[in-house]
């Protein structure tokens, strides 16, 4: 045991933090020039990498929380390697509900219903829902309660780990945030019973938190970015997207750290790792399913006030290739790329799959929020140092985040019983 705690701590070299935090500065810089010297559409176009970024790293910070919360609620013996990885993804939660309240201060320039009168009934009768002061009010009800929870349920989980690490490597390990957590911290074996009976008591709650509160979060900001538009399957697309993207990062940072170690390599295993692999698949089947029901029912209804939103996507040039492509990408080429077992078996192949599959969802996300801000007829795409430089921005102090948390608690769930090398061929 002690020889799986020396190793499960990351490090990350001074270099690349150094790298992570020249990313952060050059999106924070590109994101204030763009406010201060961009015309209207300078400024549009500012405000919506922000949204979208906010939505995609805001969103696998949540759903790395949710993955560890699955594996908890079913059990799962072959996530338990994950399940530390997985909740570092938390460390990004208050930055993230930072920048949700930034969000708010753009929403003049994001969302019409802020600033243009409601001009028909279909639109009007939303005018109690869409109002402002409201908008601000319950979107942060809901990241408080959801965020709260979540921290809950991580320091829950993390807690016994913290407690067994100490008692055999000594009273200073885990530094600050270990003395703070495990004040007044009892018996080992007490509180691993008693901790892992409360998260239990969590999980299912915060799952059920996460389909409601998440839900609403999409709806609010990215699906009233077009105030006709209405979608009651957009919220569980959206959020199998983030689902996703979150295990395609977490493959990708698996078979890092497995490379680095070979006592981690021993539990973070080819065959664990092609399980996760087969989930990544799985969720594209899921995820193209999603958007296949959604697609045909407002298709078939042939509503005036639903068909907009989908014809400029799918047939109004050049979303229509944007279209075309993600369709390409997010299931034919991850259906036919991960079904082949010995493919799914190569870390360094699934590796690279895995961020395919987390770029392929930003760019999802980006087709959601930038037609809808476009003016009518006038539709183009634009990636480029906006786009480019805040999503960097987001990345470095996404990952800043993560290692701060990985250098102060153990990356794999010492004290949980089910921890083993393999088992039957696991």
């Amino acid at each position: 045991m002690k020889e799986i705690i020396e190793h499960s701590q990351i490090e990350l070299p001074k270099s690349l933090k150094t790298v992570l935090w020249a990313f952060v500065l050059l999106g924070a810089g590109m994101f204030v020039i763009g406010l201060a010297t961009g015309n209207e559409e300078g400024i549009t176009r500012t405000w919506q990498t922000l949204l979208i970024n906010v939505m995609f790293w805001g969103g696998i910070a949540q759903a790395g929380v949710i993955l560890s919360v699955i594996w908890q609620i079913t059990d799962a013996k072959w996530g338990r390697p994950f399940k530390r990885l997985a909740e570092a993804c938390a460390a990004f939660l208050p930055v993230a509900f930072v920048m949700f309240i930034l969000v708010f201060f753009g929403s003049t320039v994001l969302y019409e219903w802020t600033h243009t009168p409601f001009m028909h009934h279909g639109v009007a009768v939303k005018a109690s829902w869409l109002n402002i002061e409201f908008f601000v009010i319950r979107n942060i009800f809901w990241l408080l309660l959801l965020y709260g929870i979540s921290y809950w349920f991580v320091v829950t989980s993390i807690k016994p780990d913290l407690g067994l690490a100490r008692r055999i490597m000594g009273s200073r390990w885990g530094g600050a945030l270990a003395d703070k957590l495990l004040d007044g911290y009892g018996d080992q074996e007490d509180e691993v019973t008693r901790l892992n009976q409360l998260s239990s008591r969590i999980a299912p709650a915060l799952a059920l938190l996460y389909a409601i509160s998440g839900s609403f979060l999409v709806w609010d900001f990215v699906m009233t970015l077009d105030q006709e538009w209405f979608s009651t399957l957009f919220g569980v697309f959206f959020l199998i997207g983030n689902l996703q993207a979150t295990m395609g990062i977490l493959i990708a940072i698996a078979v890092t750290v497995r490379n680095h170690s070979k006592v981690l390599a021993e539990y973070i295993t080819i065959n664990r790792l092609h399980d996760l692999t087969k989930l990544v698949f799985a969720f594209s089947l899921l995820w193209t399913y999603m958007a296949f029901s959604q697609y045909i029912v407002i298709w078939y209804a042939d509503l005036p006030e639903e068909t907009p939103y989908l014809v400029i996507r799918s047939q109004t040039e050049p979303w229509s290739t944007l279209f075309l492509i993600l369709f390409l990408w997010l299931f034919v080429s991850v259906f036919l790329g991960l079904m082949p077992k010995t493919l799914c078996r190569t870390p360094n192949y699934i590796r690279f799959m895995g961020i395919y599959v987390a770029i392929g969802q930003w760019l999802a996300i980006y087709m959601m929020v930038v037609p809808s801000l476009q003016h009518f007829g006038h539709y183009h795409i634009l990636l480029g140092f906006h786009e480019l430089l805040i999503t960097l921005g987001f990345g470095g102090a996404f990952f800043l985040c993560y290692v701060a948390f990985l250098e102060q608690v153990p990356l794999l769930p010492i004290s949980d019983k089910h921890l083993c090398k393999s088992w039957h061929g696991h």
